[in-house]
């Protein structure tokens, strides 16, 4: 059943993001000048002839020599029309339908409150509002702070709506303000350009952005410019699981000013962004300078590019991972030549090195690309050696061995007193000196676990097969899980998701599909109907956790006690690179794809959905990759159709 037409509710939803918003430093401004009220206006409804034409004919606008335009507004309500309503729900009324007449001011402390702790859902918003903000005190009430409760409240919304929809509250709350003549702080258009940023909506983030542009404040600062940045990085990361062969040639556009057919807008997000101030452009330029890569932008990120050159020092190593982040998302995009160039400029900075490449997270990749490769021998100079090292440790773990330096011998992982040197891997009687070490088996799933490619996460497979029946350590973050032990048990494919039908198309003589692979989705559920495009995780199963109660006295009696499932599944996130746990009641049974399932009372201190790191504590560094679990009490798993996946064949 499609949704009904409603000019009001603008904006379908799309992707995953981060939890930290941005804010404005900004003060309000008022919104009755012409520059401003004509950038409101813009956001109001079409006319019911525009309507009426874009139902019969897909256009608001008129046939022009036998071909119907295409406009910003066509694609807002495409974006419409193409999103499904939950079946048991009604759309809410608009938050500028019922303005009242009050004689008793706004209670500053009730809408403060509530923004703060008590709204949940969009709903609850519109309630506040529609009692609260009846004239331009409200309003005022309402941006307190520059936006800053508004914007907890609607972080607290995004675990029961979507970002579409909380774009249309946004955009209705616009015109509320609109409709009372009230102040509009710039910091309510830095908030609808986050969420444009969330939901990868182009063109939402240009009317948010010439909302903002009108109000003329200054450029944006880095702790609004970065969750900005980091929104589109991880829609980005997600698109091509969900739509292969996506354009991103409009958010460009919208994000440089630089379009297919070769104009330039001078009203982009980057003029307002820290990085267009040339006095300090390349504070935390890193994750900017990958998204302007993989946005495939020419003239900004050459003049990025070309700054931040200027400023690397060879005496300051690690300021180069901005640089190889940058190469790396080039590579990422099919852009090898341009990134052996930047390759080579980063070179020349560094006298003929390139310094800390050993470290960079992101070297496996750029070693993949057979262009880079050829290049970085001739390149890296004194730091080749590291890297031939680094690379070395790499294939040691997947081998299950590692080098004790202190001896020059080669060990077992598992096992150092077990020496290797000068033994084949695997002895004729079927001892290894490693081979059988559960280290190899995380080695190879870190290593293989986001390829594209089918027979790679074959090979991972084939390992959890091999290493069915043994056992190895989780670590588990939660202070509540502190009294127990968990282990992963290797599985491959531990539930069963009836969802063949995904596979069609598919040739059955393939070595691989993705349900033998065991790929499946994590989303979570509201009102009864699944956002598929949002906070969506792709996984691949690894087997299931189990736990059972520290032991106090040794390890002895500790192994004498059995293992518990804890109705959780062991998965690689193959978006993101992390290893995940996902409740999913019985661990090991056919699961129902449609199933929604409910772990509001958990055991053993776990979330419904957490990140896990089995072998070793979690990693210290910031995790800037999108969280999900915690804060959802209703989800649904099914069957992962792997649209990104590469279907090989084996002759």
């Amino acid at each position: 059943m499609s949704r009904r037409l409603d000019y009001r509710l603008w904006l379908g939803p799309r992707r995953q993001l981060r939890s930290r918003l941005p804010l404005s430093q900004s003060s309000l401004r008022h919104a009755s000048g012409n520059a401003k009220r004509s950038v409101l206006e813009s956001l109001t409804k079409p006319t019911p002839s525009q309507l009426l034409r874009f139902a019969l004919t897909g256009s608001t606008q008129p046939v022009q020599n036998g071909v119907l335009p295409k406009t910003s507004q066509d694609r807002h309500l495409e974006e419409l029309f193409s999103e499904q309503w939950p079946l048991n729900t009604s759309p809410p009324p608009p938050l500028w339908s019922s303005l009242q007449q009050r004689t008793a001011a706004p209670c500053k402390t009730e809408v403060l409150r509530g923004m703060e702790k008590d709204i949940q859902n969009l709903n609850h918003l519109r309630s506040l509002i529609e009692r609260n903000v009846n004239d331009p005190l409200g309003g005022m009430i309402l941006q307190t702070g520059h936006c800053r409760f508004l914007a907890q409240a609607l972080k607290r919304c995004q675990r029961s709506d979507s970002y579409g929809e909380i774009l249309s509250a946004i955009n209705g709350i616009l015109m509320r303000l609109e409709k009372l003549r009230a102040p509009v702080s710039p910091s309510l258009f830095v908030l609808g350009m986050y969420y444009s940023c969330l939901a990868f909506s182009a063109s939402a983030l240009k009317r948010y952005l010439e909302g903002y542009i009108s109000l003329r404040p200054p450029r944006l600062d880095l702790d609004s410019c970065a969750p900005l940045v980091d929104a589109l990085l991880v829609s980005l990361q997600l698109l091509p699981f969900q739509e292969p062969g996506y354009d991103s040639s409009e958010m460009r556009s919208v994000v440089t000013g630089e379009s297919a057919d070769g104009c330039f807008s001078e009203h982009n997000l980057h003029s307002i962004m820290c990085w267009a101030d040339y006095r300090d452009s390349t504070h935390s330029v890193g994750p900017y300078l990958s998204l302007l890569a993989r946005l495939q932008s020419d003239r900004t990120l050459q003049d990025i590019w070309d700054r931040m050159t200027k400023r690397l020092r060879p005496e300051s190593p690690h300021t180069f991972h901005s640089a190889y982040g940058c190469v790396k998302a080039l590579v990422d995009v099919g852009n090898h030549r341009k990134a052996v160039t930047y390759l080579r400029q980063i070179s020349k900075c560094a006298n003929g090195n390139l310094p800390s490449l050993s470290d960079f997270e992101g070297l496996k990749g750029l070693l993949a690309a057979e262009r880079v490769a050829h290049a970085i021998p001739q390149l890296a100079g004194k730091e080749y050696p590291s890297i031939l090292e680094a690379q070395l440790e790499d294939m040691e773990k997947r081998l299950g061995i590692t080098w004790n330096r202190r001896k020059s011998v080669h060990t077992s992982i598992s096992d150092p007193l077990y020496i290797s040197s000068n033994q084949p891997i695997l002895t004729v009687d079927g001892d290894s000196a490693g081979y059988g070490s559960n280290m190899r088996l995380i080695a190879e799933i870190e290593a293989l676990g986001c390829s594209k490619s089918m027979l790679e996460l074959g090979r991972v497979a084939n390992l959890l097969d091999e290493f069915e029946g043994d056992h190895i350590r989780v670590f588990i973050p939660n202070e509540d899980a502190a009294p127990y032990d968990f282990a992963w048990f290797p599985q491959r494919s531990p539930i069963e998701l009836p969802n063949d039908s995904l596979s069609v198309g598919i040739d059955r003589n393939e070595a691989w599909s993705p349900s033998t692979l065991g790929l499946l989705r994590v989303r979570p559920h509201r009102h009864g109907v699944s956002l598929v495009t949002e906070n969506c995780l792709h996984l691949m199963q690894l087997g299931y956790l189990v736990a059972r109660p520290k032991s106090a006295q040794g390890p002895f009696l500790e192994a004498a006690q059995s293992w518990e499932e804890t109705g959780h599944i062991v998965t690689w996130d193959r978006a993101f690179g992390r290893f995940i746990v996902v409740f999913v009641g019985k661990s090991r049974e056919p699961l129902d794809a449609e199933k929604q399932l409910f772990a509001p009372n958990l055991s053993f201190g776990l979330d419904p959905v957490m990140r896990v790191c089995p072998g070793k504590d979690l990693p210290g560094q910031k995790d800037s990759t999108p969280q999900f679990g915690h804060s959802y009490s209703m989800y649904c798993v099914d069957a992962d159709p792997g649209p990104d996946l590469v279907f090989e064949t084996t002759s």
